[in-house]
């Protein structure tokens, strides 16, 4: 296949145009070598007058703090662009390569890479014969680029030549007006060591009477392209040698994420970016909403058994023993084991699981994981059911969209990438043995398309998932560290199909025209920055990368628009990326959020609130700026630091809006299954203030008390049912980050649910776990469970489980809501707080409330003037229209705030739906009503839950009345209006 490139792409064509501005009406030196470039004249004031055109060039979107001209030492000239990854870096840097040698006749370039992986990718664009035909063709560029890829020094006998790569780069002669010359190299071999290839003058040849392919470098008076400058920070290595020995003319960085650089001390002090002279910045949150890049889906399943356990490999002595310590809520225990020793010592959870070997830093489990000094981790997650469900859900997700990529009119390859701890896993020793994850999930896959084919007949799609399963090995590969010496020749095949054969990893068929199956790509976060490929649509992370990892540097590999089968770029839609974690990144949506708008708003890397911040607030609020930090401190929004919990940002910015940073990304870009999107919606005063006070009787706080009756009856007729002990069920959890008025979010999705096997809890504590949710005593609970089991036998100890224990606490309230409905009251509590959903703590009205509140869909238009907001925000269809419309009778009414009332019930809390302020015939506002809406045909079809908690309400209004504030309580299904509710009230009254 060919690959079709774009060009005057305005994403990239912003960023090439900034840097040939800055060289505008400069003087250029003709060059006096045949092997050097012109010389510019670094001294020329309008270079700094260009940089600072181009800053402030709103297009170009510099924020502010950062638009300074950073002064060029003589020698070198400093150049940023910024550009998210996955929207065409490699593409920008070589536009960048022909314009600046058509308009200044400059011919030699370096391009500084970090890693192999990244080396690969380049070589791989730069060398690309349809590049080169798209940059001559499409772009009309009269010149030829000759790509010289410098390599490791191979050790030969006899004479040491001097690198033939840089003798071809160096000796490129600029009377070829049409020729440019490029030197790829590896930040490994950017060395000055006298040993090290660059650094070294013992050749017994010389390119141009230089010895030291370093000071060759130098003389050809080079313009420098960084790649991922993350990587290069200034008081890095390499980076030296590339200011102090190469000494450039101009280096241009182009990456998604830059170093960093702290300012100040102390309180003071800010981590900022090390921008050098930033010309463009196509931030993440840019490229998020302008549908440059896949949108996320992350995607987690929850902790089997709700536990907060971890272990912490502590330290190894003389690769003979290794400390473990044990750490849950309230205990830290300390365990020293040997080779062969087993981890069921630690915790039953890891029963089945030794100690195969202990490195200099390193333990190694049988399972095949690989824990490294000072890493923590979970039980879980060391168990294998929990990486299988993992990478049964990564291979469903797949599917799912690979089906949907394949029936296009215009197919699409799928690919999916795995980052897996252990290599041997994975390749098995040398004798191939032992490859116990790929040997498992070879086997999962084999059920899945074995599944997929249930649904196909003969049609093309079935013939790839038949030729799948003719060739399963084949559907995967592995790209690791190790491979780049590895003699194998499928292991080779694997990596040059992964690294270098873009084209047929994307490509359906095989030159042969067989079809090409190959999609599975597995990994030891050796595929990172620089390498990636538009048709990754799913990411599962078997393996933690580490919590201060940039999120958008993970997601990176995946983040690119697809191609077609025929090479077309893809971007008039929306794609979404499937990434799957553990539970012990459940907050990773929320912490891409925040790293996005963070990215979009502020120069500051960790996200925080400043003390002017809290002051506004503090002072918009009306409250003491002391007691809003305690506040917020004791909702876990911030740290004593005030660093924003990442966590919890979502909910922070919907209960404190004035925090919110200014722009941010749409709402349809992230998501995360477990959370509603958090779009604001004002609340009209005039129309509170009608509601005011049936607002204030509504919200007094009541307590729930039962008659001691109800102790008897739970011993005496309580009783388990059938089905009551089962087996452990996983959840995934899915999410996106949406974005809405510039503001990034979380939203819920759909998620998947596997049985796993063996996850049993000790029975002491099933028991204790019970009492604390149930209020029953251990000896009632024991007595339940040991009748149970003589009705329904046998006793299994894997039936002692988390989703056995969440029978027994369902099957419990299920009676109680039977049974206990005679024997509840409510008593006034003698707390009541000013602030509520729509006041702050001073009872003043807030401005504005969080969509999610009053509602899980928003309509355009404008509701009815009597009502409370200014949005029409609703979760069923009979609430939309009971929003629209416009009773004679009602004064004024609102949706109750979800969560708000809290009416104590049997079951849980309960807040009702409607509030209603009716005036009678003489005109005076006597009726206050509150409704509760049901989209059912009758009340028969009400669900037992919704049944009693309408029942418990009904009683909490009674006693309400008694206590002398008289407010209706009525329920309003499909088949009656408000309308007919209100008169018939009136008429009563």
């Amino acid at each position: 296949m060919e690959i079709k490139y774009q060009s005057g792409l305005q994403h990239q064509q912003k960023a090439v145009d900034a840097i040939t501005k800055v060289f505008e009406e400069v003087a250029f030196e003709k060059p006096s070598q045949l092997y050097e470039n012109p010389k510019v004249a670094l001294q020329d004031t309008k270079i700094s007058e260009n940089i600072h055109v181009v800053q402030q060039t709103s297009e170009n979107n510099v924020p502010q703090e950062y638009a300074r001209v950073a002064a060029c030492n003589g020698t070198t000239l400093h150049l940023d662009i910024k550009m998210e990854t996955g929207t065409g870096k490699t593409y920008v840097y070589t536009h960048a390569i022909y314009e600046l040698h058509k308009r200044f006749g400059i011919n030699k370039f370096i391009v500084a890479v970090p890693s192999l992986a990244i080396k690969e990718g380049a070589k791989s664009f730069l060398a690309d014969a349809d590049v080169k035909r798209h940059f001559s063709n499409d772009c009309g560029y009269n010149a030829e680029l000759n790509l010289y890829v410098l390599k490791a020094n191979q050790a030969k006998k006899g004479k040491r030549y001097f690198p033939s790569e840089v003798r071809g780069f160096v000796d490129g002669n600029n009377q070829l007006t049409n020729q440019i010359y490029v030197l790829l190299v590896n930040m490994a071999l950017l060395t000055e060591r006298k040993d090290g290839l660059l650094g070294r003058d013992d050749y017994d040849t010389s390119a141009q009477g230089f010895h030291r392919p370093l000071e060759a470098l130098k003389a050809t008076r080079p313009f420098l392209i960084i790649d991922e400058p993350h990587r290069f920070s200034r008081d890095q290595k390499a980076f030296g040698v590339i200011v102090q020995k190469i000494a450039p003319q101009c280096i241009i960085r182009f990456g998604a994420t830059f170093p960093d650089v702290t300012e100040g001390k102390g309180k003071n002090k800010v981590v900022r970016k090390d921008y050098l002279n930033l010309l463009y910045n196509l931030n993440s949150c840019a490229a998020f909403n302008q549908n440059l890049i896949k949108g996320v889906a992350k995607e987690h399943f929850d902790n089997p058994d709700s536990r907060n356990e971890k272990i912490k490999l502590l330290s190894i002595e003389s690769k003979t023993s290794a400390t473990l310590i044990y750490i849950n809520e309230t205990q830290t225990k300390s365990y020293t084991l040997r080779k062969g020793d087993s981890l069921a010592s630690i915790s039953s959870d890891m029963a089945g699981l030794n100690i195969k070997d202990i490195g200099k830093d390193y333990v190694e489990f049988s399972n095949g994981q690989v824990k490294r000094k000072g890493e923590e981790f979970s039980v879980t997650i060391c168990a294998p059911s929990y990486q299988e469900a993992m990478m049964r859900l990564a291979i469903e997700r797949h599917f799912q969209t690979e089906r949907a990529n394949f029936n296009r009119s215009q197919r699409i390859k799928t690919l999916a990438l795995f980052f897996i701890d252990d290599i041997q896993s994975f390749r098995g020793d040398e004798n191939g043995n032992g490859s116990w994850l790929r040997d498992n999930f070879n086997s999962l896959l084999k059920e899945r398309i074995e599944k997929e084919l249930e649904q196909e007949d003969s049609t093309e799609y079935a013939d790839f998932l038949k030729a799948s399963l003719q060739k399963l090995n084949e559907c995967s590969a592995g790209y690791f560290a190790q491979d780049n010496s590895d003699s194998d020749e499928a292991v080779a095949k694997e990596v040059d199909d992964i690294l270098r054969n873009k084209k047929g990893l994307l490509s359906f068929k095989k030159s042969n025209g067989g079809w090409n199956v190959r999609r599975f790509l597995f990994s030891k976060w050796t595929l990172k920055e620089g390498w990636d490929n538009p048709n990754v649509f799913t990411i599962a992370k078997l393996r933690s990368s580490g919590s201060e990892n940039s999120k958008i540097q993970e997601v990176g590999r995946g983040l690119r628009l697809p191609v077609d089968e025929y090479g077309n770029r893809i971007s008039n839609e929306e794609f979404m990326l499937n990434y799957i974690v553990d539970f012990q990144e459940a907050d990773f949506a929320n912490k891409l959020v925040a790293e996005i708008n963070g990215d979009a708003s502020s120069a500051v890397v960790v996200l925080k609130i400043t003390e002017e911040q809290l002051e506004k607030a503090a002072e918009k609020r009306g409250v003491d700026k002391k007691n809003l930090f305690i506040e917020l401190l004791s909702k876990d929004y911030i740290d004593t630091d005030k660093n924003i919990i990442s966590e919890n940002i979502t909910s922070f910015y919907e209960d404190y809006p004035e925090f919110k940073p200014m722009g941010g990304i749409n709402s349809s870009k992230v998501t995360d299954r477990n959370k509603k999107a958090t779009n604001m919606v004002r609340i009209r005063k005039e129309q509170y203030d009608e509601l005011k006070d049936l607002w204030k009787k509504i919200n007094q706080k009541f307590i729930l008390f039962f008659d001691m009756k109800l102790n008897e009856s739970i011993e005496q007729d309580f009783h388990l049912q059938q089905g009551a002990f089962s087996s452990v069920i996983l959840q995934s959890q899915r999410q996106k980050v949406e974005t809405s008025d510039n503001e990034a979010s979380v939203e819920s999705a759909d998620g998947v649910q596997y049985e796993m096997r063996g996850k049993s809890i000790p029975y002491n504590e099933f028991l204790k776990r019970i009492s604390k949710s149930t209020s029953l005593p251990i000896q009632l609970i024991h007595k339940k469970v040991t009748e149970y089991f003589k009705k329904h036998p046998p006793f299994n100890d894997s039936l002692i489980n988390e989703s056995s224990m969440t029978n027994f606490i369902s099957q419990f309230t299920d009676w109680k809501i039977e049974n206990a409905k005679g024997l509840l009251n409510y008593k006034q509590a003698n707390y009541n707080s000013k602030e509520t959903a729509l006041t702050d703590v001073n009872g003043k009205l807030k401005a504005e409330i969080a969509q999610g509140l009053i509602g899980s869909e928003i309509e355009k238009g404008t509701p009815s003037n009597k009502y409370l907001y200014e949005s029409i925000a609703y979760d069923s269809d009979l609430e939309r229209k009971d929003i629209l419309s416009d009773i004679e009778d009602v004064v004024v009414f609102g949706k109750i705030p979800r969560r708000s009332i809290a009416i104590p019930t049997i079951i849980d809390n309960y807040s009702p739906d409607f509030m209603y302020v009716v005036k009678k015939k003489d005109g005076q506002k006597e009726l206050n009503v509150v409704i509760e809406t049901k989209g059912v045909e009758g009340k028969t079809d009400l669900r037992a839950t919704e049944q009693i908690r309408i029942e418990c309400a009904k009683k909490f209004f009674e006693q309400l009345k008694i206590d002398g504030v008289d407010v209706k309580f009525c329920t309003q299904i499909n088949n009656k209006a408000v309308k007919n509710i209100v008169e018939e009230l009136m008429a009563k009254s």
